[in-house]
């Protein structure tokens, strides 16, 4: 099925509140990775989208980062929404489809399009379950005016991590809903593809991930 969205309801493994001091050691790295990176863009975003926000965790760190900068986030699960909106209830948070950038308030029917302008947009741990990962990139990069942060598991270290932990054997320790599979030059290529220039890239253990902006 075209455009769709392999997207679990929340994390398969809760790595941002584990009390594992190597997953800890892992998502420290991880937000570091995000901070410096967005270190290079200088001034303070004006208007930040993420899209794909799960419950939100990353999005509540881009607010510590830019407390007085308006944030909208969406994702295409309900429930994660509301988990979301319990947590950071100072964040706009939308029920929405990364293909179209249709999105509602959780229990209502009426969809709305996204308008274009945002200054940074962010798609964390997303792209590896879409169908058209380009297709995806396309509207983040239409919807954006400068600058777009995107992370993806690395792979193969991903999957050899999932094994050697215990973890999915019978799919070769791919976590169940990824459908795309990146090495880091991989990702870079599919990124450079979509039309965007890379400024810098991060390998926070086992990620990828991207700062870029619109050529």
């Amino acid at each position: 099925m075209k455009n769709q969205v392999v997207q679990p309801e929340g994390n398969y493994y809760d790595k941002y509140h584990s009390g594992n001091p190597i997953v800890r050691w892992m998502m420290k790295g991880f937000f570091k990775s995000i901070e410096e990176l967005l270190g290079k863009i200088g001034a303070v975003p004006e208007k930040i989208l993420e899209a794909g926000c799960g419950e939100g965790e990353v999005t509540g760190h881009l607010r510590n980062l830019y407390p007085q900068t308006e944030i909208d986030a969406f994702d295409i699960s309900e429930k994660v929404i509301i988990e979301a909106i319990e947590k950071y209830p100072n964040i706009n948070f939308y029920v929405g489809n990364i293909y179209s950038m249709e999105v509602r308030k959780p229990k209502e029917e009426k969809m709305s399009s996204l308008s274009e302008g945002y200054s940074l947009v962010v798609c964390s741990e997303v792209l590896e379950h879409l169908e058209e990962p380009a297709a995806a990139l396309a509207e983040i990069k239409r919807l954006g005016t400068g600058y777009v942060l995107l992370s993806v598991p690395n792979e193969p270290i991903w999957r050899i991590l999932n094994m050697l932990r215990g973890k999915y054997w019978k799919d070769m320790g791919n976590t169940p809903g990824h459908i795309q599979h990146w090495s880091k030059k991989g990702f870079c290529k599919l990124v450079k593809e979509s039309g965007m220039e890379i400024v810098e890239t991060k390998s926070p253990f086992p990620w990828t991930m991207v700062l870029a902006r619109k050529r």
